[in-house]
């Protein structure tokens, strides 16, 4: 379904706007026009999203759902669900062009791996189904999945009690279905990107240097039907805010403030499908009394609106994507486990996660990962394995140039806490065990090992890169090719 978005609805929400981010698109001068001049060429690219329910159920998760547990506080089996605050969702976002295609979905759970112990369900699993069902149309390379790390979410981890295997093969199958209907439903598109700051809704876990900054930048990207900027086809949000507002003394299944704002905009702009994919989330936690409310639910219904507003704010001042370009690239990256507060061993037995190579080599102890970069038109979209520090988001924006730079975190794997800069690791560690951070990764240096990796893989789809040799050197070497793949 595609219904109008108003410019005067966009005003009213936003209140000082002059003109709207969708005249803007059909207009990329500065002020208002009558649209009479300055149209810009109908591009030649293809949206389509869609959306599909993995809330568990009876069916998925038997007997009833409670054998589902949600992940993210404590340690253990402490949680296990006791019903749905509200259904939680895959959504997926595909864009087509002239030379390629690319998928984005975002499932609301505590995170998952590229590949599981347990059978075909990791996020490359997914991938390699998608490849399959589309023909190749979409290569699994070209799919970027993401969690939202709701912490009223399934614990697709296994830390926290697990779940059973079958919702994961429920999960999987949703998965491949809403990447599949996007990708089925698609439809000629032009693409617009904006952004708001929004650094006064987070708040860094550690006020000293390096580890004090955050991310604060709300980043859009909205698909309207061509030569008609009022029709919105989809949207996407990325922000950098943990999915915590619900606390630990939760039990309720939910996908917190991403799945809140999700609905929200849907319901805003009258349209199927909004995603929204969590960014540089490392250490970055939502102000969770901003908003006010007594209650786990008033605080997400409070906090969820004061995204919405800043996400609405940024949809109505955009301008258009240059290019239609569609470029993905995936590099696999091998890091030895150093953590001295989690012992290799227990890693092992402790998550769901495959301990066969490529993803684990019990002999070396390492593991392996994989990292996105991806391009349409001049906008970059990158994506990391885990909970990314802001400062490789930083990193991206200061070295590779681009329109705009899009990061997704807990993208097709999750090892934790991406740390970077490794200079700021001893307080960190310091910090361990009450702050998890330490505990929850794997090594000193795996945050700034996949800022070199996302660094190159943005050389590769060809954006312009400054180097970081002195950090990036002693990965120069380095396979990009999945072993086995």
């Amino acid at each position: 379904m595609q219904s109008k978005v108003t410019i005067k609805a966009l005003k009213n929400h936003s209140g000082t706007l002059l003109c709207t981010a969708f005249l803007a698109i059909l207009i990329p001068l500065s002020g208002c026009s009558d649209g009479s001049d300055g149209i810009r060429p109908v591009s030649g690219l293809q949206v389509g999203a869609a959306k599909r329910d993995i809330t568990p159920t009876a069916d998925t998760a038997p007997p009833d759902g409670s054998s589902v547990f949600l992940g993210g506080y404590g340690l253990g089996p402490e949680r296990p669900s006791t019903g749905v605050l509200e259904p939680i969702y895959v959504r997926a976002f595909v864009v087509n062009g002239p030379n390629g295609t690319l998928a984005f979905a975002q499932n609301e759970t505590q995170g998952m791996f590229a590949a599981y112990e347990q059978g075909p369900y990791g996020l490359l699993d997914v991938a390699a189904a998608v490849e399959a069902a589309t023909g190749g149309a979409i290569p699994r390379s070209h799919v970027i999945i993401g969690s939202d790390h709701s912490h009223a979410g399934p614990d697709t981890i296994g830390v926290w009690g697990g779940v059973p295997e079958s919702y994961l093969t429920y999960l999987r199958d949703q998965t491949v279905a809403a990447i599949v209907a996007a990708y089925e439903s698609r439809t000629p598109a032009e693409l617009s990107i904006g952004a708001v700051d929004a650094t006064d809704l987070i708040r860094s876990q550690f006020d000293a240097p390096p580890n004090a900054v955050v991310d604060g930048e709300l980043r859009v990207l909205v698909a309207t039907e061509p030569g008609d900027a009022t029709s919105v086809i989809a949207a996407m949000i990325n922000f950098s805010a943990h999915a915590t507002v619900m606390g630990s003394d939760n039990t309720l299944i939910s996908g917190d403030w991403p799945s809140v704002v999700a609905s929200s905009i849907e319901s805003e702009l009258g349209i199927d499908t909004a995603l929204v994919m969590v960014a540089d989330v490392g250490r970055t936690q939502p102000q969770r009394d901003i908003g006010g409310g007594d209650t786990n639910e008033e605080r997400l219904r409070s906090y969820g609106a004061l995204v919405e507003e800043r996400a609405l704010l940024a949809m109505a001042d955009l301008e258009p994507v240059e290019g239609d370009e569609v470029s993905v690239t995936q590099r696999f990256l091998r890091e030895t486990y150093t953590n001295p507060i989690l012992p290799f061993v227990v890693l092992q037995g402790l998550i769901l996660r495959s301990n066969t190579p490529p993803w684990l080599s019990a002999e070396e102890e390492t593991i392996g990962t994989v990292v996105s970069a991806a391009r349409i038109g001049n906008v970059l979209f990158a994506a990391v394995p885990g909970e990314g520090y802001p400062a490789i988001q930083l990193a991206m924006e200061e070295r590779v140039e681009a329109q705009q730079h899009f990061f997704f975190g807990l993208a097709n794997d999750q090892l934790g806490y991406l740390i970077a800069p490794e200079e700021g690791y001893p307080d960190i560690l310091a910090a361990a065990p009450d702050n998890d951070n330490a505990v929850f990764n794997v090594s000193s240096q795996i945050g700034d090992h996949v800022q070199c990796a996302l660094l190159a893989a943005a050389a590769d789809i060809e954006l312009l890169v400054e180097p970081d040799e002195a950090r990036c050197a002693q990965y120069a070497d380095e396979n990009a090719q999945i072993p086995g793949m």
